[in-house]
């Protein structure tokens, strides 16, 4: 991607910060539920067990550790249902799929499987909303705040944008549920082009 990212206008906060305020304003989510855009097809997920196991290349644990932590995740999705909102996640996957995404797809089919609600959209389906700029990482906290999540070039979260501009949140909600609602749900996606998958081993 050489397009300029999109911008929003916010208040910039650090990677320490954007988690202390994401945590503290999750769970006081309304019923208009929360939206998650997911368009960078790398990230580093440095404190996740399994993914450090992908990134030393071996594959079989880092599903064995994908498949332990089943129930905890099962765990969260039922609190946030006990909660009375939803998080409905638009994941954008370009072909050929990134062996990042590869592992992605699989801790996000496990989450799928315990109640999670994701989609999957092609990056044809996008091609049209950035001609210009390419589409940021949100996270939309019903209709209360909004935050785009910023990462280097290689992936590694460098902290967030922040605002409660009701405009801004409508006009970006509109934007992911509309990715959302015209995108394949993970289930099926998972099927026709992930399942049975490892990354090539030179990656």
């Amino acid at each position: 991607m050489h397009k300029p990212l999109v911008t929003l206008p916010g208040d910039r906060l650090t990677p320490d910060e954007y988690l202390a305020d994401h945590a503290e304003n999750f769970w006081r989510s309304d019923a208009g539920g929360c939206w998650k855009l997911e368009r960078q097809q790398h990230f580093v997920e440095s404190d996740d067990t399994s993914w450090d196991a992908f990134n030393a290349g071996d594959w079989p644990r880092a599903l064995q550790l994908l498949e332990e932590r089943r129930q905890k995740i099962a765990d969260y999705e039922n609190r946030i249902a006990r909660h009375g909102f939803a998080v409905r996640r638009a994941r954008v996957v370009e072909e050929p799929i990134s062996p990042y995404l590869l592992w992605e797809l699989n801790s996000l089919h496990v989450r799928r499987q315990v109640g999670g609600k994701i989609r999957v959209i092609g990056g044809d389906a996008v091609a049209d909303a950035e001609r210009e700029e390419v589409l940021p990482e949100l996270f939309i906290l019903g209709g209360k705040v909004i935050y785009q999540v910023l990462y280097s070039e290689n992936g590694e979260l460098e902290g967030a944008l922040r605002s409660e501009d009701r405009e801004l949140i409508r006009r970006w909600t509109a934007t992911v549920r509309h990715l959302y609602d015209h995108g394949e749900d993970l289930a099926t996606f998972f099927a026709r082009k992930v399942a049975g998958r490892r990354p090539d081993p030179a990656w």
